[in-house]
């Protein structure tokens, strides 16, 4: 694993030359190109992405920066940090988008991408920071994530520019600075997600030192000095809030969301296999060269009685193990092990390339195996669009294009025994395929998971001032789309005759499943139809007088 210990005489010729001077600047211009274009180029699809997009339009129209809120109800999920985000992004173009409140996830990414290249380049050598930040950035989740609204690729940045700064002032400088700098950002990464931005670093540095059994370097940690950093930064805002909130939205945070999500299952109870499962998929291509590196290095466990390797094999452990434990199972939630993993794939191709370990027959037949179903099942979406989506079919090509043709040089260069090749097409074409489906492919997809075209219907039938209810469903598109702050839900026709009650008429907005089985008959009126996905929604106008008719009739 590139001897998995710092060569600091060849870290610095790597450092003075040429090559490593252009790092940052080849990273800031791959993960422009990786992660922005088409950002904003589909609607926002439910669940995560819609709420935190309402949440966002109703604190910027009203000027709030203290609380959220979904729906006129306390949102008590995620902390505040992402929502300062997308409103400073938001505020600066007039407005909150779909580009602006997926841009602190992009953000976030391209930090990720650097952190990682400094993490591999300080504790082993620039090109091993190098590979592994682009293995990092071509990994499947963190190529998903970084398009998608949600707090963790935030989370994940923040935590792992902590872990830096706490492993450089381990196994480098031993200045306080660091450690304190390191404190600062678990306070921030608690302000994106929660406690957890405090206590996973906790668990992997307890593992760390429990393994080393070296006490003693707990007081150069300056753990009361990085307490009091910690709470300077996270204290003022869980404080305000919860005295605005009479309390309620800390006793929500930290009961529902933080105890029983994690002994609960809130939502999402998974087994214990489950990230057995999941965490392969969302490493992928990388996990194809993973497994052979594992059975490379099993041999030289011993290495792991080395600081550095140790504290990466800790974060990894430590990381999942925490969350495997919990009943509440997401495959974004293993995010903040990517870093560690993309490191320990860079140390093998450099190893490989280097030629300081031979290419197993594991390696090579199972790298031909997978780059060549890889190019092969690349064939079939220009096919499947023929048969079942003509409109698709265009877009379908350069798709089809670039994952056949980078599977099939890739297998050549397999066969030649060329890993840094190898490495270059198993990135390009993992790249070049996530900008063929962001920019083309996806916003294709958006009459089966956004319901923007209903809305905006809405938005000219049914007036701003008129009542509008939806139907036991929970997602917030409709507000956003609609741009109303409330739209009250009703889980039962009791709950619909008192809401009719109240007004001469009302808008409903409701699956065509669940009018079915209220039989509203005549006395409702469609005003508007329209598909999402696998869901019928209709607008329907109801009033007191044809709603007490329809119902002596059936009497």
């Amino acid at each position: 694993m590139a001897d998995l210990l710092p060569d600091t005489k060849r870290l610095s010729i790597w450092n003075l030359s040429g090559e490593a001077s252009f790092h940052p600047v080849f990273l800031a211009l791959f993960t422009a190109l990786l992660f922005f274009p088409g950002l904003g180029a589909r609607d926002f699809w439910a669940p995560v992405e819609p709420r935190y997009a309402e949440i966002a339009r109703v604190m910027l129209a009203k000027g709030e920066w203290l609380i959220p809120t979904v729906n006129g109800q306390l949102y008590t999920d995620k902390p505040i940090l992402y929502f300062w985000l997308v409103l400073l992004g938001s505020k600066l173009v007039g407005s909150v988008s779909e580009w602006t409140v997926r841009l602190p996830s992009a953000l976030s990414a391209v930090g990720l991408v650097f952190t990682t290249y400094f993490l591999g380049r300080d504790l082993f050598n620039a090109r091993i920071g190098l590979l592994a930040s682009i293995v990092l950035a071509t990994s499947a989740r963190v190529l998903w994530e970084a398009r998608w609204a949600h707090t963790d690729m935030t989370f994940t940045f923040l935590f792992t520019l902590s872990l830096y700064f706490f492993a450089k002032a381990v196994f480098q400088s031993r200045e306080g600075k660091g450690f304190l700098l390191a404190y600062a950002l678990m306070g921030f990464a608690a302000l994106a997600k929660g406690l957890i931005g405090i206590v996973l670093p906790g668990l992997i540095m307890l593992a760390f030192v429990t393994v080393r059994r070296e006490w003693r370097t707990l007081f150069e940690w300056r753990l009361f000095g990085g307490m009091a950093i910690f709470l300077l930064v996270t204290a003022p805002w869980f404080a305000a809030v919860s005295w605005a909130t009479g309390g309620k939205w800390l006793e929500d945070f930290i009961w529902v969301h933080h105890i029983q999500r994690y002994t609960g299952g809130a939502g999402h109870r998974e087994p214990f296999f489950y990230y057995f499962v999941n965490l392969p998929a969302d490493f992928l291509p990388w996990t194809i060269f993973a497994i052979p590196a594992i059975f490379a290095y099993w041999p030289r466990f011993r290495l792991l009685r080395e600081p550095i390797p140790l504290f990466l094999f800790a974060w990894f452990i430590a990381v999942f193990l925490f969350f495997d434990l919990s009943d509440t199972k997401r495959g974004l939630y293993l995010l903040p092990i990517i870093p560690p993993a993309a490191i320990f794939v860079a140390c093998y191709f450099y190893d490989l390339m280097e030629r300081r370990i031979p290419e197993s027959s594991l390696h090579r037949w199972l790298t031909l195996l997978f780059f060549n179903l890889l190019w092969v099942a690349s064939l079939s979406p220009p096919v499947v669009a023929w048969f079942f989506y003509r409109e698709a079919l265009r877009v379908s090509f350069p798709f089809a294009l670039v994952m056949a043709g980078g599977g099939l040089i890739t297998v050549r260069s397999i066969w030649r025994r060329l890993p840094s090749r190898v490495f270059f097409w198993t990135a390009f074409t993992t790249a070049g395929g996530m900008l063929c489906l962001a920019v083309w492919v996806l916003p294709l997809l958006d009459p089966y998971k956004s319901p923007r075209f209903l809305s905006l219907q809405i938005k000219e039938i049914a007036a701003s001032t008129e009542p509008l209810y939806v139907y036991a469903d929970s997602m917030n598109d409709f507000n956003f789309y609609t741009e109303r702050e409330v739209i009250p839900i009703l889980s039962s026709e009791a709950e619909l005759r008192q809401a009719i009650s109240k007004a001469p008429s009302i808008y409903l907005l409701i699956r065509e499943r669940d009018s079915k089985r209220l039989a509203l008959g005549k006395g409702a009126r469609v005003m508007a139809e329209r598909g999402v996905g696998d869901k019928k929604w209709s607008l329907i106008r109801l009033s007191q007088e044809e709603i007490g008719d329809h119902a002596a009739g059936s009497g």
